[in-house]
């Protein structure tokens, strides 16, 4: 249940907005960002914020604080409205500044919008929202949309985890140097609520940029974030071309442990559907297992009119000859099956993550597809391919 919307006016306050605060209460901090999934009783809304500016690419602190509901003004709008008039109009407007936002609620959809406004006028800025908990997150579509709409400007969207809640407690309460406390079901919650976020964004085919560049990423080790390692998942995006000239279908897929692999899900899907005429891309974290490239060419060989092109970021246990086998299975059937290089990260950036913004290679991306390339070039030489 989420707290009462008195709705978040377009027009600026008559009255001046208040200054932030410099810490929360321990009871205040403890209740209202508390991450229970019932939320009765916390109707007020407060917001962490941190400033920093960026300095050769390192961030250097300028401003942090606390912002909470001021009358009928959600904390969203009263941070726009004082860092607006605060710090743009003080500081440098060539400066670029990251934000960041932990939040006791997601923002609600008319402050989504005027959040996504902002940042569309303001390209120097960029924000990441840490939500304890989302706000009407069933019972308003229109909320959903205009998450992901922040997505779209470029807003990281994620839930509070263990280290959020910590590093806020450091930082935002007043805790007499005593160390935070984790509730039950603290990461339970977190789980509970990072599924639904994961859940909106792909009914909106619609992949968060930071799970883009973990998943998709082609470097042999990924670098740890916040020191946690995450495991590499198998991810599937798909874009489906008639030749009439009607709008592509998109969507992705994501392998959930216990459930089949994504390209049987795609499969499923695509079997659905009539297929005359038609161009598939597929982009890959990982190529595909044997049995799944079984699947694959016996699909192609079922609709022979069929483009079926897949590009992979990354290849799935190469050196092993049976999944060389599989990989042999899909170039035999007539399915196009390359390494993504430069070109097919940014076009998946462009139709999965976030058409408003230009993808930001990582470092050693197209020596890392060369890499991939050259062992793929040499499974099919050692094959008569």
């Amino acid at each position: 249940m989420g707290p009462v919307c008195l709705g978040c006016s377009h027009r600026r306050p008559y009255s001046p907005i208040r200054n932030p605060l410099k810490k929360l209460y321990q009871q205040t901090f403890y209740f209202h960002f508390k991450n229970v999934r019932y939320a009765w009783g916390r109707k007020n809304n407060f917001l962490c914020y941190e400033v920093n500016g960026m300095d050769c690419a390192l961030p250097v602190p300028l401003r942090q604080g606390v912002f909470r509901k001021q009358g009928h003004i959600h904390a969203e709008l009263c941070f726009i409205y004082w860092f607006h008039d605060k710090v743009l109009r003080v500081l440098s407007p060539m400066e670029e500044f990251k934000v960041t936002w932990y939040m006791s609620w997601s923002p609600c959809s008319k402050c989504a919008e005027q959040v996504a406004r902002f940042l569309a006028a303001h390209r120097n800025l960029s924000l990441a929202i840490f939500s304890s908990r989302l706000y009407y997150y069933l019972r308003n579509p229109n909320y959903q949309q205009k998450l992901c709409r922040l997505i779209q400007e470029g807003v990281h969207v994620a839930a509070m985890d263990l280290p959020e809640f910590k590093k806020c407690w450091n930082k935002f309460v007043d805790n007499d140097g005593q160390p935070f406390r984790p509730w039950m079901r603290l990461r339970i919650n977190f789980s509970f609520y990072d599924c639904k976020l994961q859940e909106i964004f792909s009914r909106m085919n619609l992949l968060r940029e930071d799970v883009f560049y973990l998943q998709f990423n082609n470097s042999h080790r990924v670098k740890p974030v916040q020191n946690r390692y995450y495991r590499r998942k198998s991810y599937l995006c798909y874009q489906l071309e008639r030749a009439n000239g009607q709008e592509p279908l998109k969507g992705y897929l994501l392998y959930k442990k216990g459930e089949q692999h994504v390209e049987i899900l795609f499969l499923e899907k695509m079997r659905s559907m009539e297929l005359s005429q038609v161009r598939i891309t597929c982009y890959l974290t990982w190529s595909p297992c044997p049995n799944c490239a079984r699947q694959l060419a016996a699909f192609k060989k079922d609709h022979p009119d069929l483009i079926l092109r897949i590009y992979t970021s990354r290849l799935y246990f190469y050196w092993r000859k049976k999944f060389q086998k599989g990989l042999c299975t899909l170039w035999r059937s007539g399915i196009h099956v390359d390494v993504m290089d430069l070109p097919q990260f940014a076009d998946c950036w462009t139709n999965f993550v976030n058409p408003q913004r230009p993808f930001r290679p990582w470092n050693e991306l197209e020596k890392n597809s060369w890499r991939i390339q050259r062992r793929l070039r040499r499974i099919k030489e050692s094959w008569g391919l």
